[in-house]
């Protein structure tokens, strides 16, 4: 099997190619359990009626000019565009980024948010867990502190993420986290698609209460506007 690194990007090129029943096979390591999953590329795809309630209440809460964060192949950017928003979207997979271009995302970068100081905007947008890229408590710190640097005074963080502590639920409804320091949202991923496999990377799922401590360190205040039946929210951090 062939190691790759833009797994995302090679199946959204094959998705534009014509295969639209392309899918992305995902492992998650998590302190002890191993899961495989599968991840239709066409998801990436899907206009504002295939969204789930809660991506499309994320985009109608967005205002005027949006950075949307690790944008995959511009589902929610384009969307926005629509409905007439400056967007800038940024990702750090190539293929992802010019998948985005060839659909008529108008500013597509191929970059790192934390290295990202351009310009300011009202709203800063992470769905799709997004947040997961600050990888651990720390990072979300760190992340959080980056974001205000590209906040305007007014402006609004809306994310998405999942507390997956029922991950660890015994059958008898007891909780049992497994021995260590890391705290239970931190994971590792794997992706493979058409016989390629990524490197593995970490990657963060934090729960409201950890969300809303960290966010008060970092000069925010939180409102909680989605509550899913399969503990998944979604949030809106605004400056203090």
């Amino acid at each position: 099997m062939k190691n790759d690194t833009d797994i995302f990007g090679i199946a959204f090129e094959d998705y534009l190619s014509g295969n639209v029943t392309g899918v992305i096979k995902v492992r998650t390591m998590l302190q002890g359990l191993t899961e495989n999953e599968t991840l239709p590329v066409s998801y990436f795809f899907r206009n504002y009626d295939e969204m789930p309630e809660w991506e499309q209440q994320a985009l109608n809460l967005c205002m005027g000019s949006v950075l949307d964060v690790g944008a995959g192949a511009g589902a929610h950017s384009l969307e926005l565009q629509k409905r007439g928003l400056e967007v800038c979207a940024v990702d750090v997979s190539p293929g992802a980024v010019a998948t985005m271009v060839t659909r008529g995302v108008r500013e597509a970068l191929c970059v790192d948010v934390m290295t990202f100081s351009k310009r300011k905007f009202d709203t800063i947008l992470l769905l799709m867990n997004g947040v997961g890229m600050a990888q651990n408590l720390d990072g979300l710190k760190t992340l959080l502190f980056h974001l205000k640097t590209l906040l305007k005074p007014e402006g609004r963080i809306i994310l998405e993420s999942t507390d997956i502590l029922y991950m660890f639920q015994e059958e008898d409804g007891s909780i049992l986290l497994p021995l260590g320091a890391r705290y239970y949202g931190e994971i590792r991923y794997q992706l493979y698609y058409n016989r390629k496999k990524g490197k593995s990377f970490p990657w963060l799922f934090v729960d409201k209460d950890n969300l809303s401590a960290v966010a008060g360190e970092c000069g925010y205040t939180i409102e909680v506007i989605y509550d899913g039946e399969t503990s998944n929210y979604l949030a809106a951090l605004y400056l203090i």
